[in-house]
């Protein structure tokens, strides 16, 4: 059954990406999506055809890493977000079915649907929470399992305070530390479970789709020049802007190697600042990391699970140099699940990555574990099992 989807997300590349195929995914079965975003991500959601609604994005003016590694500064920096959000919902001019609505603005997507009484799922392209797991406080905190979010400490106070502040001008009056900590009914999982920290302790309400992998236009496709060198990904995403010093050692790590490397670079980074380069290190913009990782070996990266999924779709090893807090989840796991290895930043060397490289490259154990996940993340479904869901919340609400 057809029906009208109203997707929100903030402006931010590593949230939009995973949602990108699903839109397309509805598209084709002749949904109609709106698509609530900053302008900076418009042409690449209409390109996957949704209608796109833009607003100035709070995120986009002022995002940093200092924001990134502050956990209060991130979440206010993210319930204003939330308010811009619900402010441009507002002038939406046609009523939605449903809302599909991402983990970092969540109290835009929370509150609207409660205003609207529309059906609603969260789509989380990061680890889940739920009794068992709290991803802000094992990424803030630093430990494996994470705890309970309310116990998180007493700033939390103001935050609870703001939130019901938003809730209620948008005439909404329910507690707002159920608003923001309470599990909801439907949530799309852009991971495999086996991925996600104590997995086997979330409900039927959490549906691991997996990275959903579609056509991305707005990206340009890759092929290697045929000379028959290995291939590395070297990719930092946005972290490139604010540790060019980190993305300079990996880039002149792997060209050391007899290797050819794409590294991608995002807007703002010169090329300049990875130093002098052979030619078989080729920094690119708006490449598709996909079509590079057919034929790569290993990605070196951050820590961003959008590259990580990709990589594990293609079956490839990763070399994880964390650089934020929101990275060091995501490095324990690939630690804990062998696939691959992860380096310290401080003090890292060039020799340090490229000796890693070929470490992980060479060991058969790696090899293994990243074939197994690969073959799990293509049995979770993907963007048509994330349609399902989302074309049947309709009537799963009536019901």
């Amino acid at each position: 059954m057809t029906g009208h989807q109203l997707f929100m997300c903030f402006p931010d590349h590593g949230h939009v990406i995973p949602t990108l195929a699903v839109v397309a995914e509805l598209t084709r079965r002749g949904n109609r999506v709106t698509y609530l975003t900053g302008a900076s991500m418009a042409a690449a959601v209409a390109g996957a055809g949704a209608e796109v609604v833009t607003y100035d994005s709070p995120y986009q003016r002022v995002r940093s890493r200092a924001a990134e590694d502050d956990l209060l500064a991130l979440l206010s920096l993210l319930l204003d977000e939330s308010e811009a959000m619900l402010a441009a919902a507002a002038r939406l001019p046609e009523r939605p079915d449903a809302i599909a609505y991402d983990i970092s603005t969540l109290h835009a997507g929370r509150i609207l649907a409660r205003a609207t009484g529309l059906p609603a799922t969260q789509l989380i392209p990061i680890f889940a929470s739920n009794a068992h797991y709290s991803v802000l406080s094992s990424t803030y905190e630093g430990g494996d399992a994470g705890r309970l979010d309310r116990e998180l400490p007493g700033w939390a106070d103001g935050m609870v305070a703001r939130i019901g502040a938003l809730a209620r001008a948008h005439g909404v009056h329910e507690d707002p530390a159920e608003l923001w900590w309470q599990v909801q009914d439907s949530n799309l999982v852009a991971l495999p479970r086996s991925f996600q920290y104590a997995g086997d302790t979330f409900d039927e309400r959490f549906t691991f789709v997996g990275p959903c992998i579609g056509e991305r236009r707005f990206l340009a496709e890759w092929e290697p020049p045929g000379d028959g060198l290995p291939v590395a990904l070297l990719s930092f995403g946005g972290v490139g802007t604010t540790r060019p010093e980190l993305l300079r050692t990996c880039a002149q790590a792997l060209a050391g190697l007899p290797w050819r490397t794409v590294v991608t670079l995002p807007d703002g980074v010169d090329p300049a600042v990875l130093g002098p380069l052979p030619p078989t290190v080729e920094p690119l913009r708006r490449v598709s990391h996909l079509s590079v990782l057919r034929h790569a070996s290993v990605a070196v990266t951050h820590g961003g699970l959008g590259t990580i999924m990709e990589a594990l779709y293609r079956g490839r090893p990763v070399v994880v140099v964390p650089t934020t807090a929101m990275d060091r989840p995501v490095a324990r796991r690939i630690g804990e699940l062998g696939l691959g290895r992860v380096l310290d930043p401080a003090g890292l060397t060039a020799a340090d990555v490229a000796e890693q490289v070929l470490a992980v490259v060479a060991d058969s154990r790696v090899r293994r574990a990243t074939a197994a996940m690969s073959a799990e993340i293509r049995a979770c479904g993907g963007a048509a099992r994330a349609a399902d869901v989302l074309e049947r919340l309709p009537s799963r609400a009536a019901a």
